[in-house]
């Protein structure tokens, strides 16, 4: 299978702002702060969703968000995708507090091709439960009608074909790797970041990195340019992220067919049960010279007592 030649996207036109801070009095200056809008997701005109989201890379975050919501199956049910402001605006300037839009945000609007409607159709029911949720962080919990549904469309996920050790010291080079491309990460602290990275024989080939104010947004930017460039599912990859490792980031990634997941912060319990009923293989604590690889056993559950 052939797809685009990989890069790093960018950070966007409208990533960051300069706000007036002071960090001793009268002493002030202008910093740069992540900006967080929301993006409305409209799949054949109608409003599905609202996600709080980093302006940059709309209709991947789309995509990838009703992949992994099972509202579409791969770039076959696409037709076409647009995204237009909420309200008229100059992209590519840094703005300052003043000048902030009073109704700021996106809509992309998804067309369905013959086949996608009529997947769309047979989910109508399950969609209309969820739409009640209007706001979201695109978390993959948060809006589930029922416990059930937070468990279906795991599938089995062929493992990388890695010597162990090897293995392991692919997985702790990943987030210097990621560092390097977090630039909007570098100017604001504000962001996360998802990277995807090719296992092969050769080492581990970078292929594209998203920031977002929004872990899960990050997942789904990622998730997103691979139905757009053909390169689900994503069999011997690794997905790196910049943070803590929950239910919803290891969900998007089974969904997409990821066989490993490294995370710089700590896993959760449900996030492990996942990964291990669909295989893939977590790495938390992720750093240079240490990582913890969690496998496929049981997660022992407990208490922890408040201090006396």
């Amino acid at each position: 299978m052939t797809h685009k030649a990989p890069k790093a996207e960018s950070p966007g036109d409208a990533a960051a702002r300069r706000a007036l801070v002071e960090r001793r009095r009268g002493e002030a200056r202008r910093d740069e702060v992540a900006i967080e809008e929301p993006l409305e997701i409209r799949v054949d005109g109608e409003a599905l969703v609202v996600t709080m989201r980093s302006p940059g890379a709309e209709v991947e975050l789309a995509l990838g968000y009703l992949y992994a919501e099972g509202l579409i199956a791969g770039a076959g049910d696409i037709e076409d995708a647009a995204v237009r402001s909420r309200s008229a605006r100059e992209r590519g300037t840094v703005r300052t507090i003043e000048q902030v839009d009073p109704v700021p945000g996106s809509i992309v609007d998804v067309r369905l091709s013959a086949a996608g409607r009529r997947r769309a159709r047979r989910a109508a029911v399950a969609a209309r439960r969820e739409v009640a949720f209007r706001v979201t962080s695109a978390c993959g919990v948060c809006g589930k009608p029922s416990l059930e549904d937070l468990w279906v469309r795991l599938p089995a996920i062929r493992p990388l074909d890695l010597e162990p050790d090897r293995e392991r010291r692919l997985v702790q080079a990943l987030p210097a790797r990621m560092k390097k491309y977090q630039r909007l990460f570098g100017a604001t602290g504000g962001v996360h970041a998802a990277a995807l990275f090719e296992a092969g024989t050769g080492g581990a080939g970078f292929l594209w990195l998203y920031e977002d104010i929004g872990r899960h947004n990050a997942v789904d930017k990622v998730i997103g340019r691979a139905l757009r460039t053909g390169r689900l599912p994503l069999e011997a990859t690794m997905l790196a992220v910049s943070g803590r490792l929950g239910f919803e980031i290891v969900q998007k990634a089974a969904v997409a067919g990821v066989p490993l997941i490294a995370a710089v912060g700590a896993p959760s319990t449900l996030a492990l049960d996942i990964a291990h009923l669909a295989g893939i293989r977590v790495y938390a604590f992720v750093a240079d010279d240490r990582s913890n690889l969690y496998p496929a056993a049981p997660v022992e559950a407990r208490l922890v007592a408040e201090p006396d």
